[in-house]
């Protein structure tokens, strides 16, 4: 638990509980959660951290670890939930209510975890307790059944709702969770990453990962899974007329031979490395900051990440017009937002990206980008005792 208190706050914030997985575990929502109490805490928060001890059940996880392999941080984050263990729930929910907290908010992502979080948000409730749900997805990227009842049980629990894009609402609203007087939904885009550090040289970040000097290079990071669409971003590297270098950091949840096939069919060995490892957070900033610009050939989204990782270090985007991307990412101005599944529209964006002046306005714009979407801005709705 972490307590702080800020001379700017004329009234004393809640005691706030955040719900969610921690690092060690991977992912952007473990990432999300810590930064989420650093915001909190710097705003003049009490915080109690409260992380799983079993995430997923190896049946339903494709990867090969779901923690990282580095040292990191000790967090006050108890790892009490397991998804599957229905008694750690109420254990759960109890060392919250131990901690005083007046305030829980919790982070959901798949309707998976949708049980494990009623029950918890339930008790809390009936202890008083304000309960608030950030969305990262309403809908999984990959379907799971019963995935609009389970989220209604859970957000049936909680006083508000943020939904990180406006995708996201729809999604909600689509789903039957409705919006009224003891209930509210609102959207707060994700705020800028900014826990990677900051901007390295871009030739010594080259130097170190093998890159080279002179070429346009462009990046792919996280996960590599179907909806993320890397296999269009090979396709549209063979049309390319400017020949840059692309980089895909990160594990493989696909099978990765088709890609490998196209590779050296198409003779891109040497414009293409296919970096298959989970990137450790003491390695974003050598990647983003090795690269031109940060390209999302997505099929379908809710919001990400990814492209606030990119303008925290100063880079564009290259986006599929999907979900919450393109409100985030301006077209023409710290972006270029393309059609999904299009190959011939991905290539022509990667060259003109390479256009004389095209690409620094875009950095400019990514730059500017960068204070945006600010976590001071976004924790503003959790600093009272009230919905």
């Amino acid at each position: 638990m972490r307590t702080g208190r800020s001379l700017e706050m004329p009234d004393i914030p809640p005691r706030i509980g955040i719900v969610g997985p921690f690092p060690p575990y991977r992912g952007g929502i473990a990432q999300f959660s810590q930064r989420l109490e650093r915001a909190l805490h710097e705003a003049g928060c009490a915080t109690s951290m409260l992380s799983f001890r079993r995430l997923y059940p190896a049946l339903l996880f494709p990867g090969q670890s779901q923690e990282t392999d580095g040292a990191h941080p000790p967090l006050d984050a108890p790892r009490m939930l397991d998804s599957l263990v229905p008694w750690t729930w109420k254990r759960a929910a109890d060392h919250l209510l131990s901690q005083g907290i007046e305030r829980a908010v919790f982070m959901h992502w798949m309707p998976f975890f949708a049980p494990t979080y009623a029950s918890v948000a339930a008790r809390l409730h009936r202890h008083g307790v304000v309960c608030s749900a950030i969305v990262h997805n309403a809908r999984p990227h990959e379907g799971q059944p019963f995935a609009a009842p389970l989220t209604r049980r859970f957000l049936r629990h909680c006083q508000h709702i943020v939904a990180l894009s406006e995708t996201v609402r729809r999604d909600l609203l689509a789903m039957g969770v409705e919006a009224g007087p003891e209930q509210d939904i609102e959207v707060r885009h994700h705020p800028t990453y900014d826990q990677f550090g900051d901007p390295l040289d871009r030739a010594e970040a080259r130097r170190t990962l093998g890159l080279p000097q002179d070429e346009t290079i462009l990046l792919f990071f996280g996960l590599v899974r179907h909806y993320k669409g890397v296999d269009v971003l090979l396709d549209a590297m063979t049309r390319t007329q400017s020949g840059p270098h692309v980089v895909v950091a990160g594990e493989w949840y696909e099978d990765r031979a088709s890609a490998d096939d196209l590779i050296r069919k198409e003779g891109l060995t040497s414009r293409v490395r296919l970096v298959d490892e989970y990137i450790a957070d003491d390695q974003v900033a050598l990647y983003f900051s090795a690269a031109d610009a940060v390209v999302q050939p997505y099929r379908s989204a809710t919001q990400s990440g990814v492209v606030q990782t990119a303008f925290h270090f100063g880079r564009p985007v290259i986006v599929t017009g999907v979900g919450g991307l393109p409100e985030v990412a301006t077209h023409e101005e710290d972006a270029l937002v393309v059609a999904p599944e299009d190959p011939d529209a991905l290539a022509a964006a990667i060259d003109r990206i390479q256009e004389q002046g095209l690409l620094d306005r875009l950095t400019a714009g990514a730059m500017r980008a960068r204070n945006r979407f600010s976590w001071e801005h976004f924790v503003q709705p959790f600093l009272t005792s009230s919905p």
